[in-house]
């Protein structure tokens, strides 16, 4: 008898952990974003060396910074959608077979350009080339000078910074370079003007005379900006697992509307200590929504710039790398609110 008693309980075991196998689940920790660090100059240095500068490139898509939306369209022609920012700048958004084109416009002014598509000509670089070629070809400081009228600003970049984000000047433009740490190589590259550089803050910056920030958003706009993040994080993330031979995921209103729920409740639990995780759980909601799944993944972030940044982030973390290049996944859908980003990643029966 308690040989059998012992074989009921084995089996009995076994089936539980049969049963919940069917639904995998797994949920990474909140990835943060670099800390804005912005002071003024308190005592200037005695002498400061001169900068240098690599001349500005001639030809690819860098030339299009301060041209104007007719330009760019007798260009491209028209973009899939055009998308709020919070730094009172639109994203025009091009989609193609092999990655993404975004053109930022202000005041019909292209203010910067981004891709992860090596089919754009994006001298002097090119997608996929070594970081060590880049180091050798390209001229690199640790600190960027951005002078705009009266006002200097001085960006340092840390060592992380110069292994997987790269700041390159040249006259009167700028390059930041994302670079893949798995393959130490360039993965995109974005393209943009002194004055988008200073509103995004992306490295720790000093400053001499005005801080030049950004308007804050109404709440009507910032619900629209927030919507904008979530279809780029999930354009984003479709578009690096093309670029990495996977299939892409299926977006779902469903679980977008989910992901943007987790967002926001990440916010409050930031801005309201009594908020507690226990009182919100990813799997009691996908229940309560008799979403049927075998198992699904959640990537979380904070305290990026904007979508590229976020997924740069996670693409450079082992563990939220993991559920993004997850070749079992079939569907996705993303969420924002503010600056926290959630990306929930799905396999339906």
């Amino acid at each position: 008898m308690k040989v059998l008693f012992r074989i009921l309980i084995i089996a009995t075991c076994i089936g539980i952990v049969l049963y919940y196998s069917n639904e995998e689940s797994s949920q990474t920790e909140l990835l943060e974003g670099p800390p804005s660090i912005t002071k003024p100059v308190v005592e200037l240095e005695p002498s400061m060396p001169t900068e240098q500068f690599l001349p500005r490139p001639a030809t690819g898509i860098s030339t299009l910074i301060g041209k104007t939306s007719k330009e760019v369209l007798e260009k491209y022609s028209t973009p899939k959608r055009i998308d709020p920012t919070e730094y009172g700048y639109e994203w025009w958004i091009y989609e193609t077979d092999n990655g993404l084109l975004m053109v930022g416009m202000k005041e019909d002014r292209v203010n910067q350009i981004y891709t992860n598509n090596g089919e754009f000509d994006i001298t002097p670089f090119v997608i996929g080339e070594p970081l060590d070629d880049i180091y050798r070809t390209t001229v690199l400081g640790q600190e960027i000078t951005v002078e705009l009228e009266e006002n200097i600003y001085i960006f340092a970049m840390n060592e992380q910074d110069l292994h997987d984000r790269i700041l390159v000047k040249y006259d009167n433009l700028y390059a930041q370079l994302y670079i893949d740490h798995e393959t130490n190589q360039l993965y995109s590259v974005r393209f943009l003007d002194g004055e988008t550089l200073v509103l995004h803050k992306p490295y720790e910056m000093q400053f001499i005379g005005e801080l030049f920030e950004a308007s804050t958003p109404s709440s009507y706009m910032q619900i629209d900006i927030n919507l904008a993040n979530r279809r780029q994080l999930t354009d984003l993330a479709n578009s690096l697992r093309v670029q990495f031979g996977l299939p892409a995921l299926l977006p779902s209103d469903t679980l977008a509307s989910l992901a943007d729920y987790n967002s926001e409740h990440m916010f409050i639990g930031m801005m309201d200590s009594q908020v507690t995780d226990d009182e919100y759980k990813i799997e009691d909601q996908l229940n309560e929504m008799r979403q049927v799944y075998e198992q699904h993944g959640v990537n979380v972030a904070t305290n990026y710039k904007d979508a590229i940044e976020v997924i740069h982030g996670w693409m450079n973390s082992k563990e939220h790398r993991t559920l993004l290049t997850d070749e079992e996944f079939t569907h996705i859908g993303s969420g924002a609110f503010m600056n926290y980003y959630t990306q929930l990643y799905v396999k339906q029966k």
